[in-house]
């Protein structure tokens, strides 16, 4: 079991997790037929929140909604607190506890429950209080997120885990044996290369990758004490002992049959029984990550989806086109996510709806709204072609898929550039605080380096982009020569290099919903 002085010494990167927001979770809930609690108004518990890099931007967005956040790894929780301080908020507690000692009645009714990275990762008597926890103070419509390795995809992973846990059995400190670890990897780089065997090249794949991986996911996953898999099965049946239900997965794509190959989908379609179609399609996928969403027992589902439904919710989403979008015809096109995702969209009503998105992103309109914009888009470009059924099945994937967000209400988010940009407060905290990522408006996360946190820390409203550029040379000298005295190499860039770099991120801060809609008073 992990203690709290490795997380301490070796912390997990607290970043947003987009699927645990409770707006998601609501929609999800509601697609099944449940009435959850709106999240503006809400109570929301996280088990394992670390220093709240996921629940401190919830409850910053979310100022009618109440939070709670339970760790027993007192520096985690003090440098959370310290951004809590910095933004003024009341309606988020931190709390040090250990999760095995709580006790749930104290807690309090909770709307939604999210316990990200930690069940695998904690003894089974810590897993049956996670439950008891939800169990008890989970509402009578409310929805629980719990994430955890599964059988049988885990196990190849198990190999590596086990290697390096050996390498590195005479090792106590967590950062020499991080350090270890990582030489290891190193050495094993190319070791199976030419070796034409299935297991030697899922070996170097697997370690290709973990080169590269963050310090606590490397250390958390493959060097912790406790790493332990689950069939979802047996998950599931360990969460029905305690009045729980089976609601979905947050990757809603992953129960349709549809998304197997057609010999694998032949093989779960007669299965009547969910939870055996759920398992066996963890076989035949090779699964080996789940984030599960549970509600009580006595809860009705309706699990006949109606995409219908999608005309109920505002929409919105950034992807572009990979090319030109042709709006004349029925053909497939590859749109991109900025990570560069790809997703594949044939009609021209859909392909217009997108681009129409991407224009506004991150604003959310409604249905009718985004329909009234494709409708014109491909009626200028000169097409005939109206298929509204194909248009909402085409969103609807989107959605599953987590490409397309849906949320409750229209939100105006997008304010373009002001003359003189003023950042949020939670964006200028975080950057003040020398983090390395941003939470966006969409609970995302948006990497930043030194340059784009000082940029955002003087984007307090009375600075126009040109002067936020003058204000940034002036620091660059000082940050240059500290490095010059410590033996570094200084390049600066030039002053019109750093006033393009200064529009390029307003525009992308701008972007992300991250700029108040203010005039320098």
């Amino acid at each position: 079991m992990a203690t709290i002085e490795t997380y301490d010494a070796i912390p997990y990167d607290s970043t947003p997790i987009t699927d645990t927001h409770p707006v998601y979770l609501a929609v999800l809930a509601q697609w099944f037929g449940m009435r959850p609690q709106s999240p503006h108004c809400a109570r929301i518990l996280e088990l394992g929140c670390s220093n709240g890099g996921n629940i401190i931007p919830m409850a910053w967005y979310l100022p009618g909604a109440t939070f709670l956040g339970i760790d027993r790894a007192g520096e985690q929780l003090a440098k959370g607190e310290t951004l809590i301080e910095l933004l003024g908020l009341s309606n988020l507690e931190l709390r040090r506890a250990d999760i095995v000692n709580l006790d749930p009645k104290s807690l309090g009714e909770f709307d939604y429950i999210i316990a990200h990275g930690i069940w695998s990762w904690v003894a089974p008597d810590v897993q049956q209080k996670i439950l008891k926890i939800i169990s008890t103070c989970l509402a009578p419509q409310g929805i629980a997120y719990i994430s955890y390795n599964t059988l049988p995809g885990w196990y190849p992973r198990s190999m590596v885990r086990e290697l390096l846990l050996y390498s590195t059995r005479m090792i106590q400190e967590p950062e020499v044996k991080l350090a270890s670890a990582r030489v290891i990897l190193e050495k094993l780089a190319t070791v199976w290369n030419k070796d034409d065997h299935l297991i030697a090249r899922y070996l170097s794949q697997e370690i290709e990758e973990l080169r590269h991986v963050q310090p606590g996911y490397l250390f958390h996953e493959y060097l912790e004490e406790i790493n332990t898999p689950i069939l979802f099965s047996d998950f599931i049946r360990s969460a029905m002992s305690h009045g729980l239900s089976y609601l979905a997965e947050s990757d809603l794509y992953t129960m349709f049959h549809s998304t197997l190959s057609e010999g694998a989908a032949s093989l779960v379609e007669f299965l009547d029984d969910l939870i055996e179609q759920e398992q066996h399609m963890d076989f035949l996928r090779y699964r080996y990550f789940r984030k599960t969403l549970l509600c009580r027992s006595e809860v009705s589902l309706n699990r006949n989806l109606d995409l219908n439904q999608i005309k109920e919710y505002a929409i919105s989403a950034y992807l572009l086109p990979v090319i030109s979008a042709d709006l004349t015809q029925i053909v497939t096109e590859d749109f991109a996510c900025p990570d560069g995702t790809r997703f594949s969209v044939s009609h021209p009503l859909t392909k217009a709806a997108l681009s129409y998105l991407a224009e506004i992103y991150p604003d959310a309109v409604s249905y009718n709204e985004l329909e009234e914009h494709a409708i014109h888009r491909v009626a200028l470009a000169g097409a005939n072609t109206w298929s509204f059924e194909q248009l909402i099945g085409e969103l609807f994937s989107l959605f599953a898929h987590r490409a397309l967000r849906l949320t409750l209400y229209p939100e105006k988010l997008y304010f373009g550039i002001p003359e003189y940009p003023r950042a949020y407060s939670l964006a200028r905290a975080q950057a003040a605080l020398r983090s390395e990522y941003l939470a966006t408006v969409r609970h995302t996360t948006l990497e930043i380096d030194h340059l784009a946190g000082q940029l955002l820390q003087l984007m307090d409203g009375t600075r126009t982009v040109e002067q936020l550029a003058d204000e940034l040379v002036v620091h660059l000298a000082h940050h240059t020569a500290r490095q010059v005295v410590r033996g570094g190499i200084p390049e600066l860039p030039q002053a019109g290099q750093l006033l393009a770099g200064c529009q390029r991120l307003t525009n992308l801060f701008a972007r992300h919903g991250l700029l108040e809609p203010n005039k320098k008073s």
